[in-house]
C-alpha cells in the first residue's frame, strides 16, 4: 500500500505539472488558465475518488497506472496540437471561453485516474481512519520527490514531452516490480527498451508536431527552457521568434525598433544611456549604435543568450543584464543613473507582463533614472483608430498608475500608443519643433518622419486619446493587479460567447458578494442540518481545500511578480507542499485520535496573518526559500487538518466510502482553484482576500469547537 500510494504522488505531481506547463505554453504563458486547469484536475480527481468507492468490484491498479502512463504523453501532444486546431494564424489569441474549457477537459482523464488510485490504494488498509491517512502521507512523499525531479528535468537535455513519457515508463515498471528475479530482469529490460524508444522516436514526433502548428513558417529551431516553450520559425528573409505561442520579436522590423528609441529622442536629443526592458538581438542594438546611445538590456533568460546567438546578433557594445528586472531593481545597489528606461509593453494578459505597469514597479525604476531622466512605455494598444471602452480603461489604467509615480506624463497616439514619464522633464513640445528635431537626427527614419507625424500627432486624436486616459481612474498595483482582467475583456470582443460570459463574470463584480453566503450556507447545513459530530467534518475536509489550494495560488502568483519566473519552479513549490501534507499527516497519526484539527487551523491563522505582514519585506535570492517555507507550513497544517477531520468522521462512519472525504477536501480546493487568482485577486485586491480566508477560518474553529463533544 505505501508503494502505490508513494507511486501514485509521482504520477499524480508529473500529471499536474507537465499538464499544466504545457496548458500556459499553449495558451500564451497567461497565468489565468492554471486556476482554471487545477479547477479540472480537482474537479477530476474528486470524481474519480467517489466513482472508485461506489464500484462493486475495484479495478486492477497496475492497469490505471498502465493506462495513466499512456495517457499522459498522448494529453501533452493533444495540448500542443491545440493551436493547430484552433487557429490558422500563428499567435493568434484563443478565445477565453474556448481555452478556459481546454485546460478543465485536458485534466479530466489524468485526474480521474488519479482519484481512483487514492481510493484503491486505501481500501487495502484495515482501519478507514488510519488507511486513508497512510495513502494521503505516502502520496506526498511521492509528490515531494517528484517534483524535484520534474523541476531538474525543465528546459534541461529532454523535452517535457519525453520526460512526462520516461516518467510513465517508471511507474508502469515499479507496479509490477515483485521478488521474483526473473520479473525483475523481464521488467527491467522492458523499461529499458521502452526509454530508448522514446529517446528515438519522440523528437521526431515533436518536429512533426511543430510543423503542424507552425505552418507555413519553416522551422529553424524549437526548445524548451526554464521560462517555457520557444520556436524561431523563417519566411522568406523574415524571422520570428515565440515564446509560449506568443510573437515576442520580429525581424527585421524597422518600424517597431523606431518606436522604441526615436520617440523618446525627440524630447531629449541629449540622451546616451538607455536601459531596455527586453532583448537586444531584434535591431534596437542597431539602431541604438547608429543614434550614437549606451545601450543595456535586462533579461532573466540567459539560456536564451547562445541560441539567439546564432540566428541573431547585437553589437559588442551592448551590455546585457542576465537577470529579472523587478528582482534587479529592487535587491541591487543602484551603480549607474540611465537618461532612459524602456518598458516594452505586449499585450498585458498575464500577471508576468503586467507587474511592470505596477506603482511598486515603476517606484522601483524611477530610483534608476537621472533627475532628467525619462521612463518610457510603447504599449500595444493601437489608438490611431477607434477607442473601445476596454482599450480606453487599459489605456487610463495606464496612464493612472503612471502619474502616482511621476508628476509629468505625455502620451502620443498611434499604432502603439506610447507613454513618456519623468520627474521634472515636460512633455508638452509643440508638434512643429517635434518634426523639426527629427530632422536633425543623425539617420533619417522610416516611420517617425515628418509627413508620418503631421498625421500621428494630429488634433483630433491627441484629444480622443486625452479623454480615453482621464475618463477611468483606476490603478494597477502588485495587490491588485487590473490590467490581465482588461486585457481578457479586450481579447473577449473576438467570440461573441467569450463576450457574453467574461463580461458578467469580470465585469459585473456584484455576485462575488453572494460567495460568502454560499460557503455559510454550507457551514450551516454541516454544523445544524446534518447533524453534529461526523457530519461538521465534512466542512473541515472543505475548508482544508479552499484554504490550502488558495494560498498556493496566491504564493504562485507573488513569487512570479517578485522573481519573475514560475515555469520551472512551479513543480518545486506544488513539491514543498506536498511534503508539508506528509509531515502533518505523519505527525497527526502520531499523536492517535486525539483532536489535531483545533492545533492546525491556529496554525493556518496564524500562518496567513504572518504572511501579510512579512510578504512585502522579503526580496532577492531569498525569495524561493521564503515562499517553500509558507507553503511548507502551510501544507503541514493542512494534513494534520485532513487527519482530523477523517478521524471525526470515519470513525463514525465506519464502512462509509473512502473517496468522500478526499472528494470534499477536492471540492473546496476546486473552488479556491477556479476564483482565487482567476477572478478574486484583481476584483477584491490580496489583502481582502486574505484576510477573508482568516474570518473563514475563524468561523470553521468555532464550529470544530461546538461540535468537538458530538
Amino acid at each position: 500500500m505505501r508503494k502505490q500510494a508513494f507511486l501514485l504522488g509521482l504520477f499524480s505531481i508529473g500529471g499536474q505539472v507537465f499538464l499544466l506547463r504545457e496548458l500556459v505554453a499553449t495558451f500564451h504563458g497567461d497565468e489565468l488558465f492554471i486556476g482554471t486547469a487545477l479547477f479540472g484536475w480537482l474537479v477530476a480527481v474528486a470524481i474519480g475518488a467517489v466513482l472508485a468507492g461506489r464500484l462493486k468490484y475495484p479495478i486492477d491498479l497496475r492497469l490505471l497506472f498502465a493506462l495513466g502512463a499512456v495517457l499522459l504523453p498522448m494529453m501533452i501532444i493533444a495540448v500542443r496540437l491545440i493551436p493547430f486546431w484552433a487557429t490558422d494564424i500563428v499567435g493568434e489569441v484563443i478565445p477565453f471561453t474556448q481555452a478556459s474549457m481546454i485546460s478543465i477537459l485536458a485534466m479530466l482523464p489524468i485526474g480521474i485516474i488519479s482519484g481512483m488510485i487514492f481510493t484503491f490504494v486505501s481500501d487495502k488498509g484495515g482501519r478507514a481512519a488510519e488507511s486513508i491517512a497512510i495513502v494521503y502521507l505516502f502520496e506526498g512523499l511521492g509528490a515531494f520527490i517528484g517534483g524535484l525531479a520534474v523541476t531538474f528535468a525543465t528546459g534541461g537535455p529532454v523535452s517535457s514531452l519525453v520526460a512526462a513519457a520516461m516518467l510513465g515508463v517508471l511507474i508502469s515498471a515499479s507496479v509490477y516490480l515483485e521478488n521474483s528475479i526473473r520479473r525483475q530482469v523481464i521488467v527491467g529490460v522492458a523499461m529499458v527498451a521502452a526509454a530508448v524508444l522514446i529517446i528515438a522516436a519522440f523528437p521526431a514526433l515533436e518536429r512533426r508536431i511543430d510543423r503542424a502548428v507552425y505552418e507555413p513558417y519553416n522551422i529553424i529551431e524549437s526548445f524548451d527552457s526554464h521560462y517555457g516553450r520557444h520556436a524561431i520559425l523563417e519566411r522568406g528573409a523574415e524571422k520570428v521568434f515565440l515564446t509560449n505561442q506568443v510573437i515576442e520579436a520580429i525581424y527585421p522590423d524597422v518600424e517597431t525598433n523606431e518606436n522604441l528609441l526615436v520617440p523618446v529622442w525627440i524630447y531629449n536629443p541629449d540622451i546616451k544611456l538607455v536601459l531596455y526592458i527586453g532583448r537586444a538581438e531584434f535591431g534596437i542594438a542597431e539602431l541604438a549604435v547608429g543614434m550614437g546611445l549606451q545601450l543595456t538590456t535586462i533579461d532573466p533568460r540567459s539560456e536564451l543568450n547562445e541560441r539567439l546567438s546564432r540566428w541573431f546578433s547585437s553589437p559588442a557594445s551592448t551590455n546585457h543584464i542576465d537577470e529579472d528586472p523587478v528582482k534587479y531593481f529592487s535587491s541591487y545597489g543602484i551603480d549607474r543613473l540611465y537618461d532612459l528606461i524602456i518598458i516594452d509593453a505586449s499585450e498585458l494578459d498575464s500577471y508576468l507582463d503586467s507587474r511592470y505597469f505596477t506603482e511598486e514597479f515603476l517606484t522601483s525604476a524611477g530610483r534608476w533614472l537621472n533627475e532628467d531622466g525619462i521612463l518610457y512605455i510603447p504599449t500595444a494598444y493601437d489608438s490611431d483608430r477607434h477607442l473601445n471602452a476596454d482599450k480606453r480603461r487599459a489605456l487610463s489604467v495606464i496612464h493612472n498608475t503612471l502619474k502616482q509615480v511621476y508628476p509629468k506624463v505625455g502620451y502620443w497616439p498611434g499604432g502603439r500608443t506610447l507613454f513618456f514619464a519623468s520627474l521634472r522633464h515636460d512633455f508638452d513640445l509643440p508638434t512643429d519643433s517635434i518634426m523639426a528635431r527629427v530632422e536633425r537626427l543623425a539617420l533619417s527614419p522610416q516611420y517617425i518622419h515628418p509627413n508620418y507625424l503631421i498625421d500621428r500627432l494630429e488634433q483630433m486624436k491627441m484629444e480622443r486619446l486625452r479623454a480615453a486616459v482621464g475618463e477611468y481612474d483606476e490603478i494597477n498595483s502588485l495587490t491588485r493587479p487590473m490590467l490581465p482582467h482588461i486585457q481578457a475583456m479586450m481579447n473577449s470582443r473576438l467570440d461573441s460567447f467569450d463576450r457574453r460570459l467574461i463580461g458578467f463574470v469580470l465585469g459585473q463584480s456584484w455576485w462575488i458578494l453572494f460567495l460568502p453566503f454560499m460557503i455559510l450556507i454550507v457551514f450551516a447545513v454541516c454544523l445544524v442540518r446534518l447533524g453534529k459530530g461526523e457530519r461538521y467534518s465534512l466542512f473541515l475536509y472543505f475548508v482544508a481545500g479552499l484554504v490550502s489550494l488558495s494560498l498556493e495560488l496566491i504564493c504562485f502568483y507573488l513569487y512570479q511578480s517578485t522573481a519573475g519566473s514560475l515555469y520551472s519552479e512551479m513543480a518545486v513549490l506544488i513539491g514543498v507542499f506536498m511534503l508539508g501534507l506528509s509531515l502533518g499527516t505523519y505527525y497527526a497519526l502520531k499523536v492517535g485520535d486525539r483532536p489535531v484539527e483545533f492545533p492546525a487551523l491556529v496554525m493556518l491563522v496564524t500562518t496567513v496573518m504572518i504572511f501579510i505582514f512579512s510578504y512585502e519585506s522579503v526580496v532577492g535570492d531569498v525569495l524561493l526559500l521564503y515562499y517553500s517555507l509558507f507553503l511548507l507550513v502551510t501544507a503541514l497544517a493542512t494534513g494534520t487538518l485532513f487527519v482530523g477531520a477523517t478521524n471525526r468522521y470515519y470513525n463514525v462512519r465506519i464502512r462509509a466510502n473512502r473517496g468522500v472525504g478526499y472528494g470534499w477536501e477536492l471540492i473546496g480546493s476546486s473552488i479556491g482553484a477556479l476564483l482565487t487568482t482567476t477572478v478574486l485577486l484583481p476584483v477584491i485586491g490580496l489583502h481582502w482576500l486574505l484576510w477573508s480566508l482568516v474570518i473563514l477560518l475563524a468561523v470553521t474553529f468555532a464550529g470544530a469547537v461546538i461540535t468537538a463533544n458530538s
